[in-house]
């Protein structure tokens, strides 16, 4: 074949590409509808900054390369939400409030291990400068919306906290993604197999395996309160709060609950994070939570949380 294709790309014509315009208008409208504001970020971005504060996670899926107009490196983008941190920090400083959304293709070095394409759209908003619950709330509940909006039916929000796994491998030479990766794929031999060599107390393997086994839950959270030290306890009681706070039902057909073994897509999150699911699809519809740390990072200390979609993986799917 004289133009092979290239693993893990593909093009979009016809009824696929009218499909995929159709459902990105239908959420950048319910988006502009909620109060979000659309950017534009370029799909080349300097790689500190999709670098900054979101770690060698997001790294290892950048393509990178030296500029022929004399820029420097630069970086095709893996990820949007890193720009939007930047822009947050360095265009728009003068706003107490930001409420952003965006629509553009990502590019990863390697196929994505849960669809194995290396092209995605990402679609999602960001909510920067709402401190606490309420930001979170807010997110959820669009979130939400977004799942109906794409037309999935009896959608859930899996809502968990990344301080809880960090709490129960304090102290472990495992790096926090292989912990992740193991609770992604909810397999407990192989998380079993990792403990061996780490200075884990039995409870701490047992919950961990409890994890893996999905019986982490809004009651599992509650019992082991008290047990794990105060880092745990503080995730748990934010979590728990949070869902107390929503409810069972968040917008119409959708339904929430905690998951303790909720993982993030990428390990820039630091507190709540959720993924979104739907009767009959076989993958995660959406990943979110708050990421204050890379405002941080990007020299802006604020509140930060949102979520994104991949448009070919929704187009897919429903």
């Amino acid at each position: 074949m004289k133009h092979k294709p290239i693993i893990g790309l593909d093009d979009a014509f016809g009824s696929r590409a009218k499909a995929l315009r159709n459902m990105q208008g239908k959420l950048l409208e319910l988006f502009e509808a909620a109060g979000y504001e659309e950017v534009i970020p370029p799909i080349l971005e300097r790689p500190d900054a999709l670098k900054s504060g979101a770690g060698r996670f997001l790294a290892d899926q950048t393509v990178v390369f030296s500029d022929p107009a004399g820029a420097g490196t630069l970086a095709i983008r893996s990820d949007m939400t890193p720009q939007i941190a930047r822009i947050a920090a360095t265009r728009l400083q003068a706003e107490a409030v930001l409420k952003l959304c965006y629509s553009g293709t990502v590019m990863l070095a390697r196929p994505d291990v849960r669809g194995g394409s290396r092209q995605q759209w990402q679609t999602g908003v960001e909510c920067l400068g709402v401190a606490g619950a309420a930001g979170d709330i807010e997110v959820l509940h669009l979130a939400a919306r977004s799942m109906l909006a794409a037309g999935f039916n009896k959608p859930v929000l899996q809502v968990g906290h990344i301080g809880l796994l960090k709490a129960l491998v304090a102290g472990c030479s495992t790096p926090l993604e292989k912990w992740t990766a193991l609770l992604a794929r909810r397999s407990p031999d192989d998380l079993l197999e990792i403990t061996r060599n780490e200075p884990l107390a039995q409870d701490r393997v047992d919950a961990l395996v409890a994890l893996a086994r999905g019986r982490g839950d809004q009651h599992w959270i509650a019992e082991n309160v008290g047990k794990f030290g105060a880092d745990f306890d503080q995730a748990a009681n934010e979590l728990l709060e949070l869902v107390q706070q929503v409810g069972e039902r968040v917008e119409g057909d959708v339904s929430l609950y905690a998951d303790a073994a909720v993982m993030p897509r990428f390990l820039y999150h630091s507190g709540i994070l959720f993924a979104g699911y739907a009767a009959g699809a076989s993958q995660a519809l959406l990943y979110g939570g708050r990421y204050d740390a890379m405002m941080k990072a990007h020299g802006r200390d604020m509140p930060a949380t949102g979520f994104s979609c991949d448009l070919w993986a929704l187009i897919d799917e429903v």
